[in-house]
């Protein structure tokens, strides 16, 4: 009992482990490179009502604090990331411009306001900036004595070289822009007791230097009721925060690097943590924003965790709605608008991607299901052949190679087709010359052909169940391998009865193991001497770390999805302690 109590624990707790990435990416939109700013060219293009990530916290200086009681994330993250509010070079310099006003302009209030500020509730929403990180923000929060704060800046604007008036809302409230030390600048605006901080003059004018309509009008709600649509558009409008505790929400679309349009099923995970009560353990937990109508086919993994090769860095159950994966095939050109009718049709359920380490970061296998009709369906399964085989990936697959002999107008190396027809599998495989490629040129019967000491053996499988797919032709052989029971299946591992409601698979070990070899190869030591020694002092000791923690999985818990977008609650398991 006492350590299925111990399983718990460490599932619950874990349950935040997915929020590694995303708290990174959370922190970063506080760092500011300090280059020269171009005055009155802002060109921040946002959706005021829908921010890619949402931070509500009771106390943002306790989050990082709380973020670290995750066992995984305790043990990758650093005594910095916990001090971050405390010695960030923005906050201290924005400290510093208002002790010198206190000082300068002879102004009574007390030496600590930046950190009564971050000790307060607030809301953060933020955005991502054109160089992918979420580098836009604006925070929203309540505290006494903000009214006395902006009537005294407000006195002192006009003869102060770091504070400035730049606009003003619709009620007349006035928005100060605050030049910092560091070469940025910060906009604000505060009403009673209410205020709202943003990361540029670009969050509230426009390139000639003019309020825009829609975010003053958001702003202006901010601070009169604290209100805002971002709760609304991830269905949390009428989910309140736990006491003392926080919520981070974080759209698909930003961990996706924009690529949900594939998977629309699936469109935010959020993170809650619950403080403790009455003594007890403080615990964060998962949910998933699920979206029915883009999952015509439900979200059932387990065919796939059987066709996939068994221990992976990690494995993510993507739920594609194949219906409305038209439009993206036609962007692909005429082969595109071809294809469409047959794959849209013939194949059906989730995708699979997973990583290898004995592969690259930048060769996932991916797997898709045909659908029931196609797999006893011989017709069908000659149309998807060719579709898939004999059209577009021809098509769509291949770099130019200086040193192949082509008739195409754009030189490629030819398609190597292979059909098996005892098993019923047909194989494309197409070599791609790059320095990153996972297999030796020199190896190769085309070595003369190829561009580059290194190449990618692309390669593309069709059983009369699956679709197979990776740039590495061994994370295919492997695939087939488990389909003909000669390679053991990654469902072996998991508890059979989460196989249908797993959605993501990581393997510690394996996954630090993959991210040490990327990073040393990124990092030659004739090159990044510099990088590479700290790569080696600070980061690999803690994948070390990392990767004497077991396998965990994420899975939605036994309940139908809902008949409507909606949060689905989802548990971390153990799987080597099942």
């Amino acid at each position: 009992m006492k350590r299925a109590h111990k399983i718990a624990a460490l599932a619950i707790v874990v349950s935040a482990a997915l929020a590694l990435l995303i708290i990174q990416a959370l922190w970063r939109p506080f760092v500011f490179h300090h280059e020269p700013e171009k005055p009155q060219v802002y060109d921040v293009h946002i959706d005021i009502n829908r921010p890619d990530a949402v931070i509500d916290s009771s106390a943002l200086s306790r989050l990082p604090r709380d973020i670290i009681r995750v066992p995984l994330l305790h043990t990758l993250l650093t005594e910095d990331f916990v001090d971050y509010y405390q010695t960030h070079p923005t906050r201290l310099s924005a400290e510093g411009a208002l002790r010198r006003f206190a000082f300068e302009h002879d102004l009574d209030w007390r030496d600590s306001i930046v950190k009564q500020i971050f000790d307060e509730p607030a809301r953060v929403l933020l955005w991502r900036s054109p160089d992918g990180r979420l580098g836009r923000w604006m925070i929203s929060m309540r505290r006494n004595g903000i009214a006395k704060l902006a009537q005294a800046i407000g006195n002192v604007a006009a003869s102060d070289s770091q504070l400035s008036r730049i606009a003003t809302l619709h009620d007349d409230t006035p928005v100060y822009a605050l030049r910092l030390a560091t070469g940025h600048t910060l906009i604000y605006a505060a009403k009673d007791d209410r205020l709202v901080i943003m990361s540029e003059p670009g969050m509230l004018l426009d390139n000639a230097n003019e309020p825009i309509r829609e975010r003053v009008k958001a702003v202006t709600r901010m601070l009169d009721d604290g209100a805002d649509d971002a709760l609304r558009s991830y269905g949390l409008e009428h989910v309140p925060l736990a006491t003392n505790g926080h919520r981070l929400v974080v759209s698909v679309n930003y961990l996706s690097f924009g690529y949900q349009a594939f998977f629309m099923g699936i469109d935010a995970l959020r993170f809650d943590f619950a403080p403790s009560a009455n003594g007890g353990e403080s615990t964060w937990s998962t949910s998933a924003l699920v979206v029915p109508e883009h999952l015509p086919q439900g979200w059932n993994s387990a065919d796939l965790w059987h066709a996939l090769p068994a221990n992976p860095a990690a494995c993510a159950s993507l739920p594609v709605d194949w219906n409305g994966a038209a439009p993206l095939l036609d962007r692909l050109g005429d082969a595109g608008k071809k294809v469409a009718p047959v794959l849209t049709t013939a194949l059906a359920g989730p995708v699979a991607v997973c990583w290898y380490a004995k592969s690259s970061l930048v060769s996932p296998v991916f797997v898709a299901q045909l659908s029931t009709d196609a797999q006893h369906d011989p017709k069908q399964q000659e149309a998807i052949r060719h579709a898939l085989g004999e059209v577009l990936f021809p098509q769509i697959i291949g770099a130019y190679e200086a040193k192949a002999d082509s008739d195409e107008n754009y030189s490629r190396l030819p398609v190597q087709a292979s059909i098996d027809e005892a098993a019923g599998v047909a194989s494309w495989m197409r070599p791609v010359s790059a320095l990153s490629g996972t297999a030796v040129s020199a190896a190769a019967p085309f070595a003369k052909l190829l561009s580059a000491p290194r190449y990618f053996p692309v390669t593309l499988a069709l059983t009369p169940r699956y679709a197979i797919f990776s740039p590495d032709a061994q994370l295919v052989d492997d695939t087939l391998a488990v389909l003909d029971k000669r390679y053991p299946a990654l469902a072996d591992t998991i508890a059979p009865v989460r196989l249908a409601s797993t959605m993501v698979v990581i393997a510690p070990s394996a996954a630090a193991a993959m991210a040490e070899r990327e990073v040393t190869l990124a990092l030659p030591a004739d090159q990044e001497p510099i990088f590479r020694n700290a790569a080696r002092a600070y980061l690999f000791p803690k994948l070390h770390a990392v990767a004497q923690y077991p396998t965990i999985s994420l899975s939605r818990r036994d309940a139908p999805l809902p008949s409507k977008a909606g949060w689905v609650s989802v548990d971390w398991h153990n799987e080597s302690g099942r």
